[in-house]
């Protein structure tokens, strides 16, 4: 079985209004100015170093990477070339705390690095999808951008600016009284609401934000690690959108959007409000559409219309965000070890080809009400607030593979059941699929994509392929992550 960690990590945030002084307000302010000039120098030393004309040199991923290519190169060369300052940084005379530098950094090497794995895609296009894509032919890039500007960070233009910043505990975080805490480089500042009750917490992070209304928000980031319960009930669950249909077990259970239970014991049917609020924005947009024809761009009509737009759209998001995480808590309480699939969201939703136009507007429609992405981050917020276990696999063939066997056959998405041509067993293919997912979760040794490389390298050695040119091998751990 892959192995777990003992202990299972939750994070949380708490915000609280802050009381802000001019002079909290005046050093917040440089603060993100400096992050800003950061923010616009490291992108284009990371599109430089990392960008399209060097795919193939290896971007840090680790904090210990991270952290040498921050200290060592991105920092004192902004140092330098924006504020022509020698030597280490120094948060007095440039603005802006070395750790709260180095925090900002973390992030956006982790954002660039997500970037890059869309480039490495995109570089394989071919001459002609290239240009295919810059002419927006299939209606995917309106803006017309170059292919290698899919996915990129956008460089700070137009008054653009951060809103946050960010400073690790440091040992320095503490509450001193019901409305005064203590934080890294700011001091002691002041809240409104009581946080005696964090005085013993394990505060790991702070940040101060400014808000669109020109207030300021402290934001507390507590950190709970809990032992893990070893996995005595397990399921491997198939994703599915048909029918709103959310997963489809390894037990043989269906689960669906359905209903969510309010806290007055009241029964929404989900799927019939979410289609409410839909059915509203969209008339919303078209009569926004149509006046912005006819009125400027800075009418009050318009405004109003795009207010309406962003709160039933909102009302939209939360409904369906309750009930994702109404289903995992329900799917946890049952078991202590749910493997999925590790989807991509973008690739889910590139246009299929092969599909009509109206195919295509049917699975989006169907992706913006069952949400992978967001329904996976909520299985692990209660995972890890439970001390209990979520694998993700790597979903190569998960359907195409007979379970049980390494028999493949491949069937249009539509298909849901079919005959074995190998074992004329009658397949499901959900059924199929979430019993691969379990398998190849709890041993990566089975799974259909380490097999086939491992045959592969195996078939190049007995033809006599040198060594530098073997197909690479795939660590078997590599196809699963655990919460």
């Amino acid at each position: 079985m892959v192995k777990l960690p003992k202990k299972t990590k939750y994070l949380r945030v708490r915000r609280f209004r802050l009381v802000a002084t001019p002079a909290l307000i005046a050093k917040h302010a440089r603060n993100l100015e400096v992050e800003n000039q950061l923010h616009n120098y490291a992108v284009r030393y990371l599109e430089k170093a990392y960008g399209r004309k060097h795919l193939e040199r290896p971007l840090p991923t680790t904090k210990i990477g991270k952290a040498t290519l921050i200290n060592d190169e991105i920092i004192p060369r902004f140092a330098h070339d924006v504020y022509h300052h020698e030597g280490h940084w120094n948060g007095k005379k440039l603005g802006l705390h070395s750790q709260a530098a180095q925090e900002f950094l973390v992030t956006l090497i982790t954002n660039f690095g997500e970037y890059r794995k869309v480039l490495k895609k995109a570089a394989k296009m071919t001459d002609e999808e290239k240009a295919a894509y810059r002419d927006n032919r299939d209606r995917n890039n309106p803006q017309h951008r170059s292919w290698y500007r899919k996915g990129s960070l956008s460089y700070l233009r137009n008054g653009a600016s951060h809103k946050t910043v960010s400073l690790p505990d440091n040992g320095q975080i503490e509450v001193l009284s019901p409305h005064w805490i203590k934080i890294q480089d700011y001091g002691e500042i002041q809240v409104v609401e009581n946080i005696k009750h964090l005085a013993t917490a394990r505060l790991v992070t702070s940040k101060i934000k400014r808000k669109d209304d020109g207030t300021y928000e402290l934001q507390l980031v507590l950190k709970n690690e809990v032992e893990r319960k070893p996995p005595r009930t397990m399921i491997g669950a198939d994703w599915n959108m048909k029918d709103n249909k959310v997963f489809h077990t390894s037990d043989d259970e269906k689960v669906y959007l359905n209903y969510l239970e309010l806290p007055d014991k009241r029964l929404v049917d989900v799927n019939v409000k979410a289609d409410q609020y839909e059915t509203t924005i969209n008339k919303l947009k078209r009569c926004r559409s149509i006046k912005e024809k006819h009125l400027s761009a800075d009418s009050k009509q318009l405004a109003d219309l795009s207010k309406q737009i962003r709160y039933y759209s909102a009302r939209r998001a939360n409904l369906l965000t309750e009930r994702y995480r109404q289903i995992a808590w329900q799917m946890f309480a049952k078991y202590d070890l749910i493997a999925i699939e590790e989807l991509d969201a973008k690739e889910m939703r590139k246009e299929n080809q092969a599909w009509s136009e109206a195919a295509n507007r049917g699975k989006n429609r169907k992706l913006a009400k069952v949400k992978p992405y967001e329904i996976a981050l909520l299985l692990k917020q209660v995972a890890d607030r439970e001390g209990k276990t979520l694998l993700k696999v790597d979903s190569y063939k998960t359907s195409q593979v007979e379970f049980g066997t390494q028999y493949q056959e491949k069937h249009d998405p539509s298909e849901r059941q079919w005959v074995s041509k190998y074992t004329g067993k009658l397949i499901d293919r959900d059924l199929n699929a979430s019993c691969n997912i379990l398998t190849w979760a709890l041993d990566p040794k089975k799974h259909i994509k380490y097999l086939e490389r491992q045959a592969a390298i195996k078939a190049a050695k007995k033809a006599g392929i040198a060594k530098d040119k073997l197909p690479k091998a795939i660590p078997a751990r590599s196809l699963v992550t655990v919460n």
